[in-house]
């Protein structure tokens, strides 16, 4: 597998991203990690549309959350602070920038969607100035932690190219396999494997979904587009077939649902939704645990059906 040995590498095994985590060390269970990071690439998602980002910046703050918490934990860090900070610099990395304002006010108002009275305190000056220092606090934090490394790919560049070589003409292969990836990014798989193996795995199980064969003869085999190792191919391509045709019905579980205790907010003051204690993120937390969780998947359920229910079902999610 592409699993990084040598210290700064982005990658590691399976065994390393799910079960050593910092988050794991600290007592965050699995279930609830896999929810927490299901969460925060649905909020920076929403974020990153509202913000009218191109899905290169949406994916590279996914990234870095995930790259993020491969060397933080979540029992220290809040979701909410690195998920907005993680956006912000995704933002300028991807040349796309967004003013410091503007993220602020978006990332509130997306946390509070569904609490307008809420949102609407970020028109406050306090509220807004508070918001915008915690955001400065957390991006120095997390270009520690990433080592201000900007060096990050995303799999849709291969897949156009070997799209392309491979002369396949069907716009339905070039869709599902977009969406896997796009569906990719929420996982573990990003750290597990580089960019060219997610896209010819995707690429694969697209080609599968609609039928279409592509070219394994000697001469031209497809998988030598992408410049990789059968063996690390036939890996990511399991995995992906676990985590979309229900062998693993699904990798992220909702945790348990919280006691009336747990709803409670873990900080009492109504004007701050991100702050910092010390060398950690703190924010609030009180966002409904038990929306969190992944449909289970029907193997004889068309793919673009059962992507496009999942998608759904997660953009309802409330965050507060």
């Amino acid at each position: 597998m592409e699993a990084g040995k040598a210290a700064g590498s982005w990658y590691v095994t399976r065994e390393e991203a799910e079960r050593g985590s910092p988050s794991r060390r600290d007592g965050v269970g699995a279930a609830k990690e896999a929810a927490l990071r299901a969460t925060y690439c649905s909020f920076i998602r929403d974020v990153g549309i509202r913000l009218q980002l191109p899905q290169v910046t949406i994916a590279t703050a996914i990234v870095l959350c995930h790259r993020f918490y491969l060397r933080q934990s979540h029992a220290k860090n809040e979701w909410q602070t690195v998920a907005t900070v993680c956006v912000f610099l995704a933002s300028k990395i991807e040349d796309t920038p967004c003013s410091l304002q503007r993220v602020a006010i978006v990332a509130y108002e997306t946390m509070y969607r569904k609490d307008l009275g809420a949102a609407h305190r970020i028109n406050q000056k306090e509220v807004l100035e508070k918001q915008k220092d915690l955001i400065l606090v957390g991006e120095t934090l997390l270009l520690s932690t990433i080592r201000f490394d900007f060096n990050i790919q995303h799999p849709y560049e291969p897949l156009k190219i070997a799209l392309n070589n491979l002369g396949i003409p069907q716009k339905e292969v070039k869709q599902v396999a977009v969406n896997l990836i796009n569906d990719v990014l929420r996982t573990t798989l990003v750290v597990q494997f580089k960019p060219h193996y997610i896209a010819a795995g995707s690429l694969y199980l697209a080609a599968k979904f609609n039928n279409v064969r592509l070219p394994s003869e000697k001469g031209k085999v497809w998988w030598h587009e992408f410049d990789v190792a059968p063996k690390q191919l036939q890996a990511v391509i399991q995995q992906m077939t676990e985590l979309f045709m229900g062998r693993n019905p699904c990798s992220i579980k909702p945790p348990p649902t919280p006691s009336p205790t747990e709803r409670q907010p873990i900080i009492s003051s109504s004007d701050a939704v991100l702050r910092h204690t010390h060398s950690s993120i703190r924010s609030l937390s009180n966002f409904d645990r038990g929306a969190s969780r992944c449909m289970p998947v029907d193997c004889s359920t068309n793919y673009k059906s059962t992507v496009c229910s999942a998608r759904n079902e997660a953009e309802q999610r409330t965050y507060m």
